[in-house]
């Protein structure tokens, strides 16, 4: 199997942080995190509809954004939902989820992943330089870094004012580190 087709198959999936939460209550909460393939979404590659909740607030999704899986190089294009209203709560709708298009979703540049295989599990970085903003204009910037495994998925999402480099959301403790959930 190619990495891409690799990629593919482990990022699809429902994930779970709440044993590292329960092991780290000050640091974590439970976080369940989905992935959804949807197919037909980009006129190459693959598409992901991603989203999380936290487990105290079921049914107040976030974060609720696309995904592109493309090769050569290997990586995730990152979009924003148009109307992130609309589509809260999809990953868990596979009827509303069907009717995504490529045009509801809007790509956030210098937001790419670029995908490296490190053994067992691949991971996932931005170049350098806060070039990730979430909204043209914004003063502060993002990161985000990954680990890919079969049933593991290890995330670093972190917001920076860019002025001063400051930390200004996301965890101050290290990776988040979600489990497949086997259903």
């Amino acid at each position: 199997m190619s990495d891409w087709q690799t990629v593919r198959t482990w990022l699809a999936g429902t994930y779970s942080n709440r044993a590292q939460a329960m092991a780290e209550p000050v640091w974590f909460i439970p976080v369940t995190l989905w992935y959804v393939e949807v197919a037909g979404l980009f006129g190459e590659g693959a598409g992901f509809f991603t989203e999380q909740v936290s487990e105290h607030t079921p049914n107040q999704p976030y974060r609720s954004r696309v995904l592109q899986l493309l090769d050569n190089p290997l990586r995730l294009e990152n979009y924003r939902l148009k109307d992130q209203k609309v589509w809260a709560g999809a990953a868990k709708d596979p009827e509303r989820l069907g009717r995504l298009r490529a045009d509801d979703c809007e790509q956030l540049p210098g937001c790419t992943l670029y995908l490296e295989r490190r053994g067992e599990t691949f991971t996932g970085k931005m170049q350098p330089g806060g070039g990730c903003r979430l909204f043209p204009g914004d003063a502060s910037y993002v990161e985000i870094e990954f680990e890919l495994g079969e049933r593991l998925f290890f995330t670093l999402d972190r917001g920076f004012e860019a002025t001063t480099g400051e930390q200004t959301w996301g965890s101050r403790a290290g990776a988040y580190r979600y489990l497949k959930q086997l259903h």
